[in-house]
């Protein structure tokens, strides 16, 4: 920038025009060629070099007083001042957090969140993968956001569940009222609604359904709520919350359906549980699980 306003400058012009003006007003008044026509020429100079340096100087301050100047020196002050906080939950693990604004936010097991310095400033903004829930605390002049995936969520003051986990992004509301926006398309849930949206599906359609409290967010207390739900997907659920893997008989139905409640209840509980009505029996070696059905 600097070479480009010296190109640009028309100082080089001026000096000529004057030597010129300076030499047809000595002819005209008939000088003598004495010594007074160098000190006029070294005056002239002198008062070029003069002028070219407060015409720089005001230049540059006009130059460094330009909004978008000032506009990225502040942004640069922004992007240098903002810092990214991350919590991540291993398998079994659950973390409870009370952000600066009182709201709590309970991250399920093998989730993170993300959440910068300016949170609470304008806005309230958390990046979940995985599963959370959220009591948000009210404050009407700072919307509160959930970027999941694909999917935002907005709230005021509220309480919702949202999960990113098996290839979907799904909102459960609680209490209170919340915005669920996948791209363009979004819907506002009421109390026990759940807007679902399947990322394998393709599509931006967002499907409202009814749901039960507590089988959602059981998770939060320690909790195992079971409503007609397939024994495949009650394995792998126990997987990830007790960090164990399973070696199944081949020969064990995984899609017969179970419905039960087990309340911080251990593994061992809770398999002697679902044997009884799934007919198979358990060996526990350490981190891996043996079932195999009973004859």
């Amino acid at each position: 920038m600097e070479e480009e306003i010296e190109n640009t400058s028309p100082l080089a012009n001026d000096l000529t025009d004057y030597t010129g003006l300076l030499v047809k007003i000595h002819q005209r008044v008939k000088l003598p060629n004495s010594n007074k026509k160098p000190t006029v020429k070294l005056l002239t100079v002198k008062s070029l070099k003069i002028a070219a340096t407060l015409f720089m100087i005001l230049f540059s301050g006009y130059f460094l007083s330009q909004p978008w100047l000032k506009n990225q020196d502040k942004a640069k002050w922004t992007a240098d001042a903002l810092k990214i906080y991350e919590r991540t939950t291993g398998i079994g693990e659950k973390l409870t957090l009370t952000m600066p604004d009182g709201t709590r936010v309970i991250v399920n097991s093998e989730s993170t969140i993300q959440f910068s310095s300016a949170y609470g400033h304008e806005e309230r903004r958390i990046t979940l993968k995985g599963e959370a829930y959220f009591e948000v605390a009210p404050d009407s002049l700072k919307p509160f956001f959930v970027n999941a995936g694909e999917g935002i969520t907005q709230a005021l003051g509220t309480a919702f569940n949202v999960s990113t986990k098996d290839d979907r992004f799904q909102v459960a509301l609680v209490e209170g009222k919340v915005k669920v926006a996948i791209g363009q398309n979004s819907t506002q849930l009421n109390p026990g609604q759940m807007a679902v949206w399947k990322h394998a599906k393709n599509t931006a359609e967002i499907r409202v359904k009814q749901f039960n409290i507590e089988e959602i967010t059981a998770w939060k207390e320690g909790k195992l709520n079971l409503k007609n739900t397939a024994l495949g997907k009650i394995l792998k659920d126990l997987e990830h919350r007790y960090d164990v893997s399973f070696e199944i008989d081949p020969d064990l139905d995984l899609k017969q359906r179970i419905s039960g409640a087990f309340e911080n209840k251990n593994l061992i509980n809770v398999l002697t549980g679902l044997s009884f009505s799934t007919a198979f029996t358990f060996e526990i070696n350490e981190k891996q699980v043996i079932l195999t059905k009973r004859l």
